[in-house]
């Protein structure tokens, strides 16, 4: 059994505002609602949980007809939240995915992809390529090459991840916290994949999601 996870506790500070960023609206919808709707079509994924502050949890069970789980104060909290939750509910799971609800580009076919190739590795993160020069402190040079960003979805074999997980760890990857010995697939994709964190990124992906409606590439 597959359970699909959508973090929405974040209290939005960078976006500014009483509303949190997975709450505002994105042509019509709130955006958090793009990455329910990947879940629901998603052919892999059997039950779905959305873990959000105490007092969006009853709200966003009733509009979008899923389980809901109270958040932590941090993100590794919440995801321990989750995996508390599903323990005990959904002794059969097997695998986990963690999905962003700020991340509206989310598509079914991405989550199907990562449940897929986990029947081969304990773990898959989407991960980008650097395309900027990198520097750090002391060193004239560094080799971008040598380094990659960390993206969600993260999927995960269930039970290896309830074993080394951590809420209190500084990781902020949820993968950085397998075992070395771990099989951690990298899936590198070009497609977008933005979060919105900042107001301008809202307007970006407006324009960007008004592209793909119309047939054009985002």
């Amino acid at each position: 059994m597959n359970v699909t996870v959508i973090l929405s506790g974040g209290s939005g500070v960078r976006f500014g505002g009483e509303t949190p960023k997975q709450y505002q609206m994105l042509l019509g919808e709130e955006i958090i609602a793009y990455a329910v709707r990947a879940a629901k079509a998603s052919a892999l994924t059997d039950r779905i949980l959305i873990v959000a502050q105490r007092e969006h949890t009853e709200r966003l069970a009733y509009a979008y007809g899923v389980e809901c789980a109270e958040a932590g104060a941090t993100h590794n909290a919440s995801v321990k939240s989750a995996l508390e939750y599903v323990k005990p509910r959904c002794p059969a799971c097997e695998n986990v995915l963690f999905a962003d609800a700020a991340r509206p580009f989310l598509t079914a076919e991405r989550i199907d992809e990562c449940f897929g190739l986990l029947e081969d590795c304990d773990a898959v993160i989407t991960a980008r390529r650097i395309t900027d020069s990198l520097g750090r402190e002391g060193e004239a040079f560094t080799d971008r090459s040598l380094y990659y960003l960390i993206q969600k979805p993260e999927a995960f074999r269930f039970r290896m991840l309830c074993e080394r997980f951590d809420a209190d760890s500084p990781c902020t990857a949820i993968a950085q916290q397998l075992p070395p010995e771990a099989n951690v697939r990298k899936r590198f994709g070009t497609e977008n994949n933005m979060k919105i964190t900042h107001p301008e990124d809202l307007f970006l992906a407006e324009t960007l999601m008004k592209r793909v409606r119309e047939g054009r590439k985002a």
